[in-house]
Order: C-alpha cells, then structure tokens, then sequence
C-alpha cells in the first residue's frame, strides 16, 4: 500500500535538509519523491561533464535542464512500469512522480552549448568551460 503524505513529515524533512545546507555550506538541493538523484561533475579537458545515476523510471520527454546564474537544474517526472492489477505489494522503496535537483556550478560555461544525452535512465550534460572568463576573471585579480 502506498505511503501516505504527511505534511508534518514533510516539513520536517524540509527542514533537515535546508539545515544540513546551511550548515555544510553545499551548495546543492536534490528531490524526488522522497529520496535522491546522485550526480558526478568533473571536467576533462574544456568540457564540464555532469552525470546522474540512473534515474528509475524516468519519463524522457519530461526531463529539462536548464541553467540560470550559476545554478543547474534538472527535472522532469518518473513513472512506474504496469504492475498485474491484482498484484500485492510486499515491499515498495520507490518513489515515482516529479524530480528536481540542482547544483551552482562554479566554473564558467557556456550554456547555450550544453548537450545532453539519456542512456538507460542515466543522464549526462556536457557543458563547454569558458576558458576567455577564466582567464578574464584571473586578470581582474
């Protein structure tokens, strides 16, 4: 049987994650359906890559990234696969609905020349590094 919402829970777990932000200085905030989506950001070359773990059910039309001062966001929705009608839940973990998470990205990039890709429920952005900023920033020291 599906969880039940519980606001009182949910501010709680609100609460406990903006504390966590406030106190570690992370600069990122992640939600989907009550768990998270994990991501790895590294740059290889002139390139920033940031990839997700697979994302279970994700809708692929749904999914947008979008990046505004700094801050990466992606979202979109997820979807369980049809399960028999008269199926009865022993155990349900996962969580399906609208995603969100984001991250600053402290690197200059040139957004408009992001790409994405989906492969089995995995996400990867690549974002090109505007190196002219870099070094413009560097000078301005």
């Amino acid at each position: 049987m599906p969880e039940r919402f519980d606001p009182a829970r949910e501010l709680a777990n609100l609460r406990s994650i903006v504390g966590r932000v406030l106190e570690q200085g992370v600069q990122t905030v992640q939600s989907i359906g009550g768990s998270s989506i994990r991501l790895d950001v590294y740059e290889v070359e002139d390139t920033l890559v940031v990839r997700t773990s697979a994302i279970d059910g994700i809708v692929a039309d749904s999914v947008e990234v979008n990046m505004e001062n700094n801050v990466l966001t992606i979202s979109g929705d997820t979807r369980p696969e049809p399960t028999p009608v008269n199926a009865n839940y022993i155990i349900q973990e996962r969580r399906f609905g609208p995603f969100s998470r984001s991250v600053t990205i402290n690197i200059p990039v040139r957004a408009s020349e992001a790409k994405a890709k989906l492969k089995d429920g995995a996400l990867t952005i690549t974002l090109p590094i505007d190196r002219s900023q870099t070094l413009d920033s560097e000078y301005d020291s």
